[in-house]
């Protein structure tokens, strides 16, 4: 063949390549390299495919720098190109949110609510996303909800019937359940949990502390409590509010801004009211010759060592290492530190030692105090097994002049206080394990010992001529013999 007719043949052969690209012809090889714009349904005809394990096409879009995935429903390759089509048509009319909420409501983005949340929301969020101490954030949760309820006005909750109509009495008077009870309690919390946070306003949490201190009274000393008991409460309720409670809550809240209790609260600090009352190796002593069982085992495990209640009462013997003369207050299966600065070993007194190694000899079970009632894992409201073991300790303690509303840990302050004064301060926080050795010195160690700069040694002597007398005052006529003088 010339090279001229070659040459001819060849434009033919591109010719007819190319009208078959732009107008297509019969066969599905020839018309998957037609060129058709994103309108068309042939276009997705190509791009749709049916994933493993499913029976139903779909299809990946990207658009404008984003990308997802479409069921489209269909076994019809056909029905399954045009839905595409459609879902094009609306990234263009309408963007990517109005599109997948008609197409994919599953990966549609989430409207977050422009509503500020509620008391319930902040602690049910911060409760799943936050480990506190149960016992800690009961007494958050408990803080919260009384600054709310007192703010909003929501006392007991009114009492229902099965048609949900207030309850009423003979006399047509609407019948309360006390929030002290199961039920009201649950009822209250509920209206509680509702009051938007918004309601906790810096006005109106200084308003509900002025009233609380008002109601006090004119007494100093009564007015002075006050100030405590509601910047202790305003302490609790701002801890859901700081950065390491908030940190992954914030995602699913709305929140006010400013946060409830952000600004100066001018909180009170609550004033040392610990003065020792008793001789403390007087108290030993009797509790030795009046004391004997349980009773005296929790005494000397609180006086002796500084063990709180929760630690007295579910302490276990796997706890004592009798070689090393050690407590380790560990966490177990009931119980939990109140801190972690509170897991740490206690030494123990060689007596004391003695003791606990008859107690051990003599044991029935697997805890130093023993009782009938079962121990129950430790929760927001903790339960104790010796209850009925304090409080005869209580009373006997009451007796012997220990008059405190705690007074197990009355003993604890004492054992503060006389480390303090022998041993030093640093000693009695490491026996108290205290994280801060200020709480040690203003809340639990009072001085034992008078404490003097002993300039009085440089006075100079009384002059001989001056006689040291004692002053009595004069006795006072009864009245009958006054009347007998005039």
């Amino acid at each position: 063949m010339s090279a001229h007719k070659k040459t001819k043949q060849n434009k033919k052969i591109a010719q007819k390549l190319h009208s078959n690209k732009v107008e297509g012809t019969e066969g599905e090889a020839k018309s998957d390299k037609v060129r058709h714009p994103k309108t068309a349904n042939a276009y997705w005809t190509s791009r749709v495919s049916i994933p493993s394990g499913s029976t139903m096409y779909a299809v990946q879009i990207h658009y404008r720098g984003e990308r997802h995935r479409f069921p489209l429903e269909t076994a019809d390759k056909a029905k399954a190109a045009e839905k595409c089509r459609n879902i094009y048509l609306s990234l263009v009319g309408r963007g990517w949110k109005e599109t997948l909420l008609e197409f994919n409501p599953d990966c549609a983005p989430v409207e977050k609510s422009t509503k500020v949340s509620t008391v319930g929301e902040l602690i049910a969020e911060v409760s799943r996303t936050v480990s506190f101490n149960p016992i800690t954030f009961s007494t958050y949760t408990r803080c919260l909800r009384r600054i709310a309820a007192d703010i909003s006005g929501i006392g007991d909750q009114a009492a229902a019937d099965e048609a949900g109509n207030p309850k009423k009495d003979r006399r047509g008077r609407i019948k309360y359940l006390s929030r002290r009870h199961s039920v009201g309690n649950e009822l209250w919390r509920e209206a509680v949990d509702a009051v938007s946070l918004s309601a906790l306003t810096a006005d109106a949490v200084n308003a509900w502390r002025v009233e609380l201190v008002k109601a006090a009274g004119e007494s100093p000393l009564k007015k002075k409590r006050a100030e405590v008991s509601t910047s202790s409460i305003l302490r609790n309720a701002r801890s859901l509010f700081i950065d390491s409670a908030l940190e992954f809550a914030r995602a699913n809240l709305v929140l006010p801004d400013p946060l409830p209790f952000s600004g100066k609260l001018k909180l009170t600090k609550p004033v040392s009211t610990f003065k020792s009352k008793v001789d403390v190796l007087k108290l030993i002593a009797t509790a030795q010759k009046e004391l004997s069982g349980e009773p005296l085992k929790i005494f000397l495990l609180g006086m002796l060592s500084g063990l709180r209640k929760n630690e007295v009462d579910k302490l276990e013997w796997q706890a004592i290492d009798f070689r090393r003369a050690t407590v380790d207050l560990k966490p177990t299966e009931f119980f939990k530190a109140k801190s972690e600065d509170s897991e740490e070993e206690i030494d123990l007194d060689p007596e004391l030692l003695v003791l606990m190694r008859q107690w051990h000899k003599d044991r029935k079970g697997e805890f130093v105090i023993e009782s009938d009632k079962a121990a129950k894992s430790n929760d927001a409201n903790p339960q104790y097994r010796c209850e009925k073991h304090f409080q005869t300790l209580y009373a006997w303690l009451r007796k012997r002049g220990v008059t405190a509303q705690k007074p197990l840990h009355e003993l604890r302050k004492e054992l503060g206080a006389h480390l303090a004064s022998e041993q030093g301060l640093f000693a009695a926080q490491a026996v108290l394990r205290h994280a801060q050795i200020s709480t040690t010195s203003e809340y639990y160690a009072d001085k034992k010992r008078k404490i003097t700069g002993g300039l009085g040694t440089h006075l100079s002597p009384l002059p001989g001529n001056v006689v040291e007398v004692e002053f009595k005052a004069p006795p006072v006529a009864s009245k009958s013999e006054g009347r007998a003088a005039q």
